[in-house]
């Protein structure tokens, strides 16, 4: 995750502020709650999502500006913001693989964003999956690591944001 894209984070956050719209940012997470999330979930986060985690600690949206509304972080004290609490809930009510770790909602009912841990780069980066929880079944790749699915995702906002209303 860049620079700029924090930026991003920050202009999206401000717009929907001056327009009563909510976002809601978590905060950051300290190491000790992140390092604890990955040995629950057996894994190592890839460099963008912990940069996430750092600076944000997730984020969630008005559902109808994005693609992905919710942007999963380490809450304990809230299930439904936890990526722990999500994935295991995922793997024992819908079929979620091991491999799989639920990071993003969709626009969509049922649409999870899932860090994809079989396919993990040198740079310890992992593709984004969409799994339908309807079906219990992954859908495609829909992004090649975090860092680009909240670039994108805020920039589609951003650009939504300063379109004229009708």
């Amino acid at each position: 995750m860049t620079s700029g894209t924090i930026e991003l984070v920050e202009r999206v956050r401000h717009r929907l502020k001056d327009q009563d719209k909510a976002v809601r940012i978590l905060g950051p997470v300290p190491e000790s709650a992140i390092a604890a999330a990955e040995q629950t979930l057996d894994c190592v986060f890839p460099p963008s999502y912990r940069t996430f985690l750092r600076t944000f600690g997730g984020i969630a949206l008005p559902t109808h500006l994005g693609i992905v509304h919710d942007f999963i972080g380490v809450s304990p004290s809230d299930a439904d913001a936890d990526v722990v609490a999500r994935t295991q809930r995922g793997r024992d009510e819908r079929k979620l693989a091991e491999y799989l770790v639920v990071v993003g909602f969709g626009a969509q009912h049922q649409e999870w964003f899932c860090l994809d841990f079989s396919k993990q780069r040198a740079n310890g980066e992992c593709p984004i999956m969409l799994f339908d929880a309807r079906d219990c079944a992954l859908d495609q790749q829909f992004y090649d690591d975090f860092g680009q699915m909240l670039e994108e995702v805020m920039g589609f906002v951003a650009d939504s944001l300063d379109q004229p209303l009708d």
